[in-house]
This record gives structure tokens, C-alpha cells and sequence, in this order.
């Protein structure tokens, strides 16, 4: 260390050896402050906090002992070097019990003073080191703790040993519970093992893994995760811990799910319309074919019985090609300004009508207008309550509320910002079981019996496709057993990006 770093207050009453001294401190390097009385020196360490303190012990006003003990108890690691006598061992035994760091003869032999102020230097060296140490162990647990990613530490048979803030937010683990085990507690079980076989057998090689991660939080919430786990090494060369950093993906993969979702929507759109527009050309000549066919039939033969059965069957397959149309292109939209609240009571009391269902309104009159095509809009709406009524045989209540709202891309839905009307029809029914949530909006799909009058899996896709023509998104929220929440949003008509 360099000696200029060093700094010594000298405290002695005699101008003699303090003339001395000083000028041999000060030419080894060292940086001085001088006072004649340990009043003085008091008010000096304090002002300058310096390393090393050399103090005579008999003074006028105050004695080198009792500023000793002073600075004893304001700078518990300061260095203190007596100047003393054969004679002083009453002030011997109280220096003992100050505390002092070390002590020196009168008079004073320059070589052991050295000496004495190296070790100083040496021990403040190493409180010096320590407090660094110290201090970088400090910030890298602020690090740790305030990193926007996941970070666990574990031991080399991956017992955790440390997790930061990060993870206990997104797990819902208290660090108790999670210190102590393994990161098997926040698994999913929906990884496949060859993955942890990979993991493990590159960090025992000593080796960096990095992947992605589906875990399950305590509250058996579902999370994805970018990690990176490393090995931590000792001098030696051996594993000592395992360092494990995370980075919350979920948002991210939710997002990607969503947009995947909606170029499969559109393939299967295109795929329905041109479907729907051949059907539909085969269906008009078989109903011509029927039409011609009874025209030579008696109308009370068994056979004319069975052409009506044929155009019946046909006219209903004619209304799925229909179905079909709508899905693939929303519907050819006629947009007009429309007040919401009365569109939303009129689609909906009639489904309710007669059936011992409850039908709650919240419905302000301040909710904006919307510019839309009501027609559609109607279907839409009818549709929803008509999959709440039937998912209540036994009876319960329907709640259908509206409220204006803006948005923006902090609340992480796939709208373009601006002002929307956000409606919310919740019933209390038997919920949509978790396996089936995530593909209702999906065309053709139906927990229904395939192919009877309320099973072909396009009532939903529809409300979907229609509902996108026009600029919104419908979402879903639902517990087995607990009811389950449509929740619509669609663009007012002041909304610059509304359906044009």
C-alpha cells in the first residue's frame, strides 16, 4: 500500500521530539497532522479520521490515555501506538485495557518504530480488504435481489441454498419454503426428462446450459422460462455451487401462442371460404336435381317422402356453407355509430326469457358508442348468452357489464393502443375444464356430440372472426366447476383505429 494512502496523528507535548518525529514520518511517506495535547488531538481525529494514532501519554489538558479511550470508542478499528516509560505502569495498565494497539519505549529507536507502524499498515491493509470484500459482496446481493430475473443458488446436488425477490414473485414460493429443496418444487412436469438429463449432465461436466423451461408456480400457475444455469468453481477446480438465472418468457410465449393462433385462424378461413364456395355451387345443383325430381314424383309416394328428407338435410347443409362464409370472412360489414347498452339487452333477454336464469345488468350510460355492424354484432351477443344458458341446466346467473377503457401495450393484449369498450359476460356455470380452455375459439372444435344442430364448432370461431373484422379480441377466463368470463373488447367509435 502506498504510504501516502497512510495518514498518522502524532500527539506529544515536547517540541523536541515532536520536531523529531514528524520529520522522520513525513520523510517515510506518510501523511501527518501534529497536536500538542490530546485536546487538540481529539478535535484532529475527528476532523480528519486518520489510520494511525501516536500519542504520548502524559499531556497537559488531557492525557494520551484518556483521548486514546475516546477514539477507542468513536473508531473501534483505529490504530493506536503508546509512547512510553519503564515508569508509567499505572498508564501500562490502563493502555491494556483501552485497548492499544501497540507500545514503544522512550526514547524512541527509529527502526522499532518502523516496525510497529509496518504492522499497522498491515492490519489496516487488511481491514481495508475486508471492508472491500465486504462491500462487493454487498452489491452483488442488491444485484441479485433486484435483478428482473429469476436467481437461484443451490449446492452441487442442486439443494437450493439462496433465492432472490424475483423468484419468489413469480413462483409464489416464500423463501422458507423453497430454501432447502430442490428446484423440482416449481417443475411442471410437463418438460420432458431428457431435457434435466441434458441439463445435468452438461453442468456436471462443468459446462454453461441454457434452455427453455415450462414450471409451475406454487398457486399452480403455469410460467415459461429462458435459463441459464452455470457452475461455480472453488480454487480449486472443483463445482462448489450452481448458479441459476432465469428469465421470465411467459408474457412473451403468450403473446407468440396468440399470434400463431391467428395466422392458423386465417389459413383455416381461407380454407373454409373456398370450401364454402365450391360447396355451396354442388348444393344448388343437387337442391335443383331435388327440385326437378319431385316435380315428376306423386306428392303422397314413398319416394317423395325421401326427396324432401334429401332437400331438408340439404338446406341445412347449406346454412353450415353459410356458417362457413361468415367464419372465413367476417361477414361483409355495413358499420354505423351504435349505442351499445340497448344492442346488448335486446340481444340478450330474449335468449334469458322463461328459463329461471338470472340476468344481471351493469350497464352505465356513459359507456362510448361503438361503430360497428349491429347485425353482426347482434349474432355475437346472442351466441355468448346462449353458451351461458346452456351452461347452466340447472339454473344461476348471467351478469353482463361494459365499461370505456384505454389501452396500451403494458396491459399486454394484442390491440393497437387507444380507447375500447371492454364487456365482460360471466355466468356461474360449469366452468370450461382446463385441457379444453385454449381451444374453444378454434373452428370445428366442439365438446359437443359432432354434427347435431348445436354441435358443428363454429358458433365461437365466428364470434371470433367477427369480432376481429372489427378490430377487438375476444378472451376467456374460466375455472372448472366455477362459471367461466368472455371478456370483449372493441374500439369506440372516436377510436382512430376503429373497423373502417
Amino acid at each position: 500500500m502506498p504510504k501516502h494512502d497512510i495518514s498518522i496523528l502524532y500527539v506529544e507535548d515536547d517540541p523536541t521530539t515532536q520536531k523529531l518525529l514528524c520529520a522522520m514520518l513525513e520523510g517515510q511517506g506518510y501523511r501527518v497532522f501534529f497536536a500538542e495535547n490530546g485536546l487538540k488531538g481529539l478535535e484532529l481525529f475527528r476532523k480528519h479520521s486518520p489510520d494511525i494514532v501516536l500519542t504520548d501519554l502524559k499531556m497537559p489538558h488531557m492525557d494520551g490515555l484518556e483521548m486514546a479511550g475516546t477514539i477507542r470508542e468513536e473508531a473501534p478499528s483505529a490504530q493506536i501506538i503508546v509512547l512510553t516509560s519503564f515508569s508509567d505502569t499505572d498508564y501500562l495498565l490502563r493502555a491494556i485495557d483501552i485497548g492499544i494497539n501497540q507500545f514503544i519505549l522512550k526514547p524512541v529507536e527509529f527502526k522499532k518504530l518502523k516496525a510497529l507502524i509496518k504492522r499497522c499498515v498491515s492490519t489496516i491493509q487488511f481491514q481495508r480488504c475486508l471492508q472491500e470484500q465486504s462491500e462487493h459482496i454487498r452489491m452483488l446481493s442488491n444485484a441479485l435481489e433486484q435483478s428482473p430475473s429469476i436467481m437461484i443458488i443451490t449446492d452441487t446436488n442442486g439443494v437450493i441454498e439462496y433465492v432472490n425477490r424475483k423468484f419468489l414473485e413469480v413462483t409464489g414460493y416464500t423463501a422458507e419454503e423453497a430454501i432447502g429443496k430442490t428446484p423440482r418444487i416449481i417443475q411442471s412436469g410437463e418438460t420432458p426428462a431428457t431435457v434435466y438429463d441434458n441439463l445435468w449432465s452438461t453442468i456436471l461436466a462443468g459446462l454453461e446450459w441454457q434452455g427453455i423451461l415450462k414450471n409451475r408456480g406454487k398457486g399452480n400457475n403455469i410460467f415459461w422460462v429462458h435459463s441459464n444455469i452455470s457452475p461455480l468453481t472453488s480454487p480449486d477446480g472443483k463445482i462448489a455451487k450452481f448458479i441459476y438465472s432465469a428469465k421470465d418468457i411467459t408474457e412473451q410465449r403468450r403473446l407468440e401462442e396468440e399470434s400463431l393462433k391467428i395466422k392458423k385462424l386465417e389459413a383455416n378461413a381461407i380454407l373454409a371460404g373456398g370450401m364454402a364456395h365450391d360447396f355451396n355451387n354442388l348444393l344448388q345443383v343437387i337442391l335443383g336435381y331435388i327440385s326437378l325430381a319431385r316435380q315428376n314424383t306423386a306428392p303422397d309416394s314413398h319416394t317423395n317422402e325421401l326427396l324432401s328428407l334429401a332437400e331438408k338435410n340439404s338446406l341445412r347443409a347449406s346454412q353450415l356453407s353459410h356458417q362457413l362464409l361468415t367464419f372465413a370472412k367476417g361477414g361483409d360489414t355495413v358499420l354505423q355509430t351504435t349505442p351499445l347498452k340497448q344492442l346488448l339487452t335486446s340481444s340478450i333477454e330474449s335468449v334469458f326469457n322463461n328459463t329461471g336464469i338470472t340476468l344481471e345488468f351493469d350497464l352505465p350510460d356513459d359507456i362510448p358508442p361503438l361503430n360497428i355492424d349491429t347485425t353482426q354484432m347482434k349474432h355475437v351477443f346472442s351466441h355468448l348468452a346462449v353458451n351461458a344458458l346452456e351452461a347452466m341446466p340447472d339454473g344461476g346467473t348471467m351478469r353482463v357489464a361494459a365499461r370505456g377503457c384505454d389501452i396500451s401495450p403494458a396491459d399486454g393484449l394484442l390491440l393497437t393502443s387507444g380507447h375500447y369498450v371492454h364487456i365482460t359476460f360471466s355466468d356461474t356455470g360449469k366452468g370450461i375444464a382446463p385441457e379444453v380452455l385454449g381451444r374453444i375459439f378454434d373452428p370445428y372444435f366442439t365438446t359437443k356430440e359432432t354434427w347435431n344442430q348445436k354441435g358443428l364448432g363454429l358458433g365461437l370461431a365466428i364470434c371470433n372472426s367477427v369480432i376481429r373484422k372489427h378490430n377487438g379480441i375476444i378472451t376467456v377466463e374460466s375455472q372448472h366447476g366455477n362459471g367461466a368470463t368472455f371478456h370483449v373488447y372493441l374500439p369506440t367509435s372516436d377510436n382512430p383505429d376503429a373497423a373502417q
